[in-house]
């Protein structure tokens, strides 16, 4: 279930900013491997910062649009790549570091070697019940792994 309603939301986001470079980044996250197949995901869509995540078995797929400049990004990491996860709650915690609103953030720490971090960040308390959800199932699934 989760990957029908996954596939709708994504679709919708991408259709809402009709954004060439989010969609080229869509394009290439699901050009390989278990493609758009959602076991889990998180969407933010805000003024801020547009997020589209999702875990599959390969690993987590991390599609992000800045809608001020259309600069996309897109990660891949699998599982096994990542060290640890921290976890910040603070009113607008993130906003001085990131230029983004949100009171609930997940930082995602890549191991030894790799380049960069993810960071996750609720823009509301809805937001961040989902992504309370997302990050409980990233964490069961990386558990696994180890």
């Amino acid at each position: 279930m989760a990957d029908k309603q996954f596939k709708q939301e994504a679709m919708q986001i991408i259709e809402k900013y009709s954004s060439a470079t989010l969609s080229r980044r869509w394009q290439e996250a699901c050009s390989f491997g278990q493609k758009e197949r959602a076991q889990s995901y998180w969407i933010r869509d805000s003024k801020d910062v547009v997020n589209i995540v999702w875990l599959n078995s390969d690993g987590i797929r991390d599609i992000t649009l800045s809608p001020s400049s259309d600069e996309s990004l897109f990660n891949f990491v699998p599982l096994k790549s990542i060290t640890t996860f921290e976890i910040h709650e603070k009113k607008d915690v993130m906003l001085s570091r990131l230029q983004v609103k949100g009171d609930f953030v997940v930082k995602v720490i890549i191991g030894a070697g790799q380049r960069g971090n993810i960071w996750w960040v609720a823009e509301n308390e809805i937001s961040a019940t989902r992504l309370r959800a997302f990050l409980a199932s990233v964490l069961a699934s990386y558990a696994k792994k180890q």
